[in-house]
C-alpha cells in the first residue's frame, strides 16, 4: 500500500482519545470500556472485562513504580501507598478531571447524581480505559496513561494528604460492602469567612458518623474517623444491613 493510502486511512482522534492522550488502533476497545452493562447487549460488550485486566495492569504498574522510587521503604509501607494511588477514590477523582461521565454510554436508569455510584461507575471506567489501552497497545503506553493520570506528583500529593480515616473507611466498605461510603451535608452556618460545616457518614443507608469543621475535608475527616472506629470495633462486618 502506497504511503499516500496509508496516510489517508488515519482517522482522526474522537474527543475522549484527545482527553487521555491516546488514539486507539481498535477504538472499538475503547467503545465497550465506556459501556456500562446497563447499555451492553450483552455482558462480554461491557467495561467488566476490561476493568479486570486494567486492574492489574494499574496494580502492576504502581507497584514497580513505588518499589524503584522508595527503595528503602517496607513491603508494608510499599502497600499502603499503592493503596492510596488505586483506591476508588483517587481513580475517581481522576476521572472527573478528565471529565469521564460525559462519555459513558449508560442506560437512562442509572442515577449518575448519585455520588456512590457515580464513584464506583467512573472509577470502575478509568481501570477498563487502562485495561484497554494495555490490549491495544501494550504495557508501554498503559504504563505512560498511567504514569501521566494517576503517578502524576499532583495526584500522587493529594491522594497521600486526603488519606488517613477517609481513605480508610473508603477501603474498608469496598472490601467489604461492595460498596463506598457516602458523605452528605447536614448543615452549613456563619458567614462566608467562617463557616462551619456538619457532614455525615452513610454506609448501606445507615448514618454512621457525624463531623464538624471550618472546611468540608475536615469535617468528612471527622465524620470518616467515627465511621471507621465504629466499624472495625464490631467483629463481624456484615452486620449492617
Amino acid at each position: 500500500m502506497s504511503f499516500l493510502s496509508n496516510l489517508f486511512r488515519k482517522r482522526y482522534p474522537s474527543s475522549i482519545e484527545k482527553k487521555i492522550g491516546y488514539l486507539f488502533s481498535h477504538p472499538e476497545l475503547l467503545t465497550t470500556a465506556l459501556t456500562h452493562r446497563s447499555a451492553a447487549s450483552c455482558q462480554s460488550n461491557s467495561y467488566e472485562r476490561l476493568e479486570f485486566l486494567g486492574d492489574a495492569v494499574l496494580d502492576l504498574v504502581v507497584s514497580d513504580y513505588l518499589f524503584q522510587k522508595y527503595k528503602d521503604e517496607s513491603e508494608g509501607k510499599l502497600t499502603q501507598m499503592r493503596s492510596i494511588l488505586v483506591n476508588a477514590q483517587t481513580l475517581h477523582e481522576v476521572a472527573k478531571s478528565l471529565n469521564l461521565h460525559n462519555d459513558l454510554n449508560v442506560d437512562k436508569s442509572i442515577d449518575l447524581d448519585y455520588s456512590s455510584t457515580q464513584q464506583n461507575l467512573l472509577s470502575s471506567t478509568l481501570e477498563a480505559i487502562i485495561g484497554a489501552i494495555y490490549l491495544d497497545s501494550g504495557i508501554h503506553s498503559a504504563s505512560k496513561f498511567i504514569h501521566r493520570f494517576i503517578i502524576s506528583s499532583k495526584i500522587h500529593d493529594t491522594a497521600i494528604s486526603n488519606y488517613n480515616y477517609k481513605g480508610q473507611l473508603l477501603e474498608y466498605c469496598q472490601k467489604n460492602y461492595a460498596e463506598l461510603p457516602e458523605f452528605k451535608t447536614e448543615n452549613v452556618i456563619g458567614p462566608d469567612h467562617a463557616r462551619q460545616y456538619t457532614i455525615a457518614v452513610y454506609v448501606k443507608n445507615e448514618i454512621l458518623g457525624k463531623g464538624c469543621g471550618t472546611t468540608k475535608r475536615s469535617a468528612e475527616q471527622q465524620a470518616a474517623e467515627a465511621a471507621y472506629k465504629r466499624l472495625t470495633s464490631s467483629p463481624d462486618p456484615q452486620t449492617l444491613k
